[in-house]
């Protein structure tokens, strides 16, 4: 069980610190620029900003739960997965809705 903690830990380490980059990134006026929906970049922005946050409670609540003996550890760190999968849900969603073409919600 150690093991996997240890490798959801770090998987969420690694791709939170990409959120964020991304997260500052979608901040800039030159790639706001290149998003034609607003809705689908809104979208975005949520997935980057939230899913630091998330990744930091659910490590934080595993380990604990490991720690007191609880059965749940690992269910506690997928939650910021679901969260990835129910955004890019969403993102595709939005961006379908926008003009009926998947991947069109922002310019080269």
């Amino acid at each position: 069980m150690i093991v996997i903690l240890w490798a959801f830990t770090l998987f969420h380490l690694v791709v939170g610190l990409a959120s964020l980059g991304m997260a500052v990134r979608l901040l800039g006026p030159v790639e706001r620029s290149h998003w034609r929906s607003k809705v689908a970049l809104l979208v975005a922005e949520l997935l980057c900003w939230i899913y630091p946050v998330a990744a930091v409670v659910a490590v934080k609540s595993a380990w604990s739960a490991h720690d007191a003996g609880h059965p749940m550890a690992l269910a506690m760190l997928l939650a910021p997965i679901l969260w990835l999968v129910m955004m890019g849900l969403a993102f595709a969603i939005v961006d379908f809705a926008e003009d009926g073409v998947l991947g069109n919600a922002r310019t080269p």
